[in-house]
């Protein structure tokens, strides 16, 4: 998907935030009525259970809204700096990217660098685990918006596993990864 031209594409980040809320939503009322202990049942050893992964999504969104926030003051201010700039902001930008966590190149045993705080030795009601999640849900709606789109999409990034990416497909990335444990955690509660 690509902005720019036609309003058939404005507004992806608002299109990303809207599905960001809403499967965190169907996830949680699919959970409605788990018992809360299976929540922090682990499958095997060294893998996590339903809650872990949860707790993780919250981990990971947490720490990829900070480093926005702390990144954004220094990185905003050079599309508009750089020789030629305005030309650049009217050029059209990619808004969205595929799911990389079905790339077959993708690390799943990066997690590790995110871990859960909340384990089955600490665990937390289901509905705690939604209340934090919906914050850093909002934490990050509260980044993005106000902020121009067009800015957003020519502001990028790199990431190892995923290459250069702008700050939508960021967002959209996002989305994918929480999508990626809800996944897990339907699989692993049987639903």
């Amino acid at each position: 998907m690509r902005d720019g031209d036609g309003p058939s594409t404005r507004g992806a980040v608002a299109a990303h935030l809207e599905r960001m809320h809403a499967q965190r939503v169907a996830l949680f009322e699919d959970l409605m009525g788990v018992a809360e202990h299976r929540l922090w049942e682990r499958p095997a050893r060294k893998t996590w259970s339903p809650g872990e992964h949860l707790d993780h999504t919250r981990v990971l969104n947490a720490c990829f809204r900070r480093l926005l926030s702390a990144a954004w003051p220094v990185v905003s201010p050079w599309p508009a700096l750089l020789p030629g700039a305005r030309r650049r902001l009217e050029r059209p930008y990619a808004t969205d990217i595929d799911d990389v966590y079905q790339r077959p190149s993708m690390p799943s045993w990066v997690g590790f660098m995110w871990p859960p705080r909340r384990t089955p030795k600490r665990p937390a009601s289901l509905a705690e685990l939604e209340r934090v999640l919906a914050y850093e849900h909002c934490a990050i709606a509260r980044f993005y918006t106000g902020k121009p789109e067009r800015l957003l999409g020519h502001v990028t990034v790199w990431d190892p596993a995923i290459g250069r990416l702008n700050l939508v497909q960021a967002l959209r990335v996002g989305v994918h990864h929480d999508l990626h444990h809800y996944t897990a955690v339907r699989r692993l509660l049987g639903s």
